[in-house]
């Protein structure tokens, strides 16, 4: 047994442990990120992508009037109330949901005289909005989140819609269907009414949510760089630091393979115990972030999901940066001459 202690935890391999974890963190949260927008995205699309289809009249969906007696409407919809309008010298598009079935799965009518902002305009305070057809006073103190509506619109309640838009007392912009019979859509193109299935709208929203998960690497990597380049430096340091150790250990018999494989395991462990912390770290900072969204964002659908999966892909890719980036500090020590050791 060789008398040289295979991992020797002092302040500075702390400090380095604990930013190794941070880029370990980073990358799970990443993965966190990207895994809760495909699980949001899917949970949504997943009611409406078979069947479903969203109706409306003209080309344009904010100047789109539909009345809905018009139309055969048994089957379960949510009706949206768009207007534009002026918020501090500012264009922008509010709107409001009818949503009796509970369709989207998500409540999404303020508090009477609130307004939820879209997260893209966070705007907070009393706030006058107005159109040409009236004005209405609102508070807003929180956003909303949803991958059914465009993050630059502002959620209102429907009498405070129609303040704004008055053709919204009797009708709504347009409606969308959980699914589409024969008979409704007969009705519906009848009427001269726009239909347009929901499986071409949320191709749109998968598209984004997988380009987001191919886009991981993009981080992966430069994270895993920076894990092989703090455990170089921790490795280069350590044998530096016990240079004289090696090389006594050289004279009393031991070969370039065995001194190799003590600051290896150094290596290993350095490198195993910032993927435990970092995983950790990531885990509760995700929690948190989810935690605080459904307050900080009403409504909020999304979620942060850290996976087995996103864990194994950040253990993995850490250890092994950490390895291959201890290989040349390793190299030099192990094939140190006794001789430059002890001068």
């Amino acid at each position: 047994m060789l008398p040289l202690e295979l991992f020797r935890y002092g302040t500075r391999m702390k400090v380095l442990t604990f930013a190794i974890g941070i880029c370990v963190a980073f990358i799970v949260g990443s993965f966190a990120f990207a895994n809760g927008l495909n699980a949001t995205v899917q949970e949504i699309t997943g009611k409406f992508e078979k069947e479903g289809a969203l109706v409306y009249a003209g080309d344009n969906l904010t100047s789109s009037l539909i009345d809905e007696s018009a139309i055969a409407i048994g089957s379960p919809h949510i009706s949206v109330g768009i207007a534009e309008a002026l918020l501090n010298g500012t264009s922008y598009v509010f709107f409001a949901v009818k949503d009796p079935a509970n369709l989207l799965g998500q409540d999404l009518v303020p508090s009477p005289g609130e307004m939820l902002a879209g997260k893209d305009v966070p705007v907070r305070g009393y706030l006058t909005i107005t159109s040409v057809e009236g004005s209405v006073t609102l508070f807003a103190n929180h956003t909303y989140s949803s991958t059914m509506f465009p993050t630059y619109w502002h959620l209102v309640r429907w009498e405070d819609i129609v303040k704004l838009r008055q053709a919204l007392s009797n009708r709504t912009s347009f409606m969308i269907f959980t699914s589409m019979t024969d008979s409704l859509e007969s009705s519906i193109k009848a009427k001269g009414l726009s239909l347009q299935p929901m499986p071409g709208i949320f191709g749109y929203f998968n598209a984004g949510a997988n380009q987001v998960t191919n886009d991981l690497w993009l981080i992966i990597i430069p994270s895993s760089f920076i894990v092989a380049m703090l455990v170089y430096s921790a490795i280069a340091m350590e044998t530096k630091d016990r240079a004289k150790e090696i090389a006594i250990l050289k004279t009393i018999g031991a070969n370039n393979g065995q001194i190799a494989r003590i600051f290896m395991f150094q290596a290993f462990m350095l490198s195993l115990l910032g993927a435990i912390i970092g995983i950790v770290i990531g885990i509760i900072i995700s929690y948190a972030i989810s935690t605080s969204s459904s307050v900080v964002i009403e409504n909020s659908l999304f979620y942060l999901k850290v996976t087995e999966y996103s864990m194994l892909v950040a253990l993995v890719c850490t250890i092994l940066a950490g390895m291959l980036g201890a290989i040349w500090p390793i190299y030099r020590a192990s094939h140190q001459k006794v001789r430059e050791a002890m001068t």
